[in-house]
């Protein structure tokens, strides 16, 4: 089998792996528990999140624990939105269907207008775009780090510069980009991640809520994480969780360059009947392109029937008939969504794969 899909799903490290099997055995007790077993999975806890605090310079206090990215994004924008009594959230047009999802619910239940940000032809929404679309109405941003579908990567930094400059609260989904590229959060209202995006286990990943910024949870009476999310903590998922961060924190420059090399190799040996989607100073870790003839599920599946695995769109979207919304922002026809193919390398990945996987796609291109 050879692995194109990382952008859906990573390996477990074999650390991350072995710490989840000896935290599970050990420390198996509710971390709310006030006997010794209890006591001692709650000081895991808290340790984790005093390392993760010191890892990205943030006030443990912010920090959440989640079942992944899609309950962060839920949580965190619905309590940074009902922590303003301004109507209006910015947000751009390549988000995760998460993000869709919640601000949907609160456009439907809660009266909030939803205005999404215009983007240059690659997909990158400047800062004095940003800064020409706040009105005095506007009481959230929301802007992804990096698209899971084509890897279209935002300045983070310049647009957290405006946000604060607006006194507006910015809240990054931040899922696809958490130890894949460098990234200043510490100074953002909220942002997600997720585990298994960087090797660590699936159902495990935290959200950020900064405290000086007004944030209402949804939840009465809970008095588990500050209020915010009710819940048994999962105290292995957790802990391998800050293991493989850990790891591919520091793997991180060694892992871009080599992404690096498996992009321009990909890029430089695909057909030119192939239509490439995407910039060079996006993720190189995502690759997109547009096929000449054949939908991008009808040639993923062709090569998965040859152990190529490959995708797409993004997994959470592949069953939604609609065009992909992120295809659709980038100025791509319903036709041309249909054609589209994306290809996640992983630093594990060799040039050699990806000349097997070109080979096999030759007959479609």
């Amino acid at each position: 089998m050879i692995y194109f899909d990382h952008a859906a799903t990573t390996k477990m490290s074999l650390n991350a792996l072995q710490t989840y099997q000896e935290v599970a055995a050990h420390f198996f007790a509710n971390s709310e528990s006030l006997h010794q077993a209890g006591n001692a999975a709650g000081q895991l806890i808290q340790e984790a999140r005093q390392q993760l605090a010191s890892t990205f310079q943030l006030n443990p206090e912010g920090i959440i624990f989640t079942s992944g990215g899609t309950e962060a994004n839920e949580v965190g924008i619905k309590a940074l939105a009902r922590g303003t009594n301004k109507p209006e959230i910015l947000v751009s047009p390549l988000e995760h269907a998460s993000v869709y999802q919640v601000l949907n619910e609160l456009a439907t239940r809660d009266n909030y207008q939803i205005r999404k940000l215009p983007v240059d032809q690659h997909g990158h929404i400047t800062a004095a775009t940003l800064a020409a679309a706040i009105t005095p109405a506007t009481g959230l941003i929301v802007i992804q780090a990096v698209n899971p579908i084509t890897g279209v990567t935002q300045d983070i930094d310049g647009l957290q510069a405006v946000a604060a400059t607006k006194q507006r609260p910015l809240f990054v989904d931040a899922v696809q980009g958490i130890a894949k590229i460098p990234l200043n959060l510490h100074q953002l209202a909220g942002f997600s991640a997720s585990a298994h995006k960087f090797n660590g286990p699936k159902s495990c990943g935290f959200l950020y809520l900064a405290p000086d910024y007004p944030a209402t949870p949804e939840y009465q009476n809970v008095f588990q994480q500050q209020g915010f999310l009710p819940g048994t903590l999962d105290t292995p998922g957790i802990i391998s969780m800050l293991t493989a961060l850990t790891e591919s924190l520091a793997a991180m420059p060694a892992s871009l360059v080599q992404l690096q090399k498996l992009r321009q190799h990909f890029y430089q040996s695909l057909a030119p009947s192939c239509r490439r989607i995407g910039d060079n100073t996006d993720y190189p870790g995502i690759c997109g392109l547009l096929l000449p003839k054949l939908t991008g599920q009808e040639v993923a599946t062709r090569l998965g029937q040859q152990g190529i695995c490959l995708s797409t769109v993004s997994a959470c979207s592949i069953k939604d008939p609609r065009p992909d919304p992120t295809l659709t922002a980038l100025g791509l026809t319903t036709s041309e969504a249909e054609r589209y193919l994306r290809i996640s390398f992983g630093p594990e990945n060799t040039l050699t794969e990806v000349d097997q996987m070109l080979t096999a796609l030759t007959p479609y291109v």
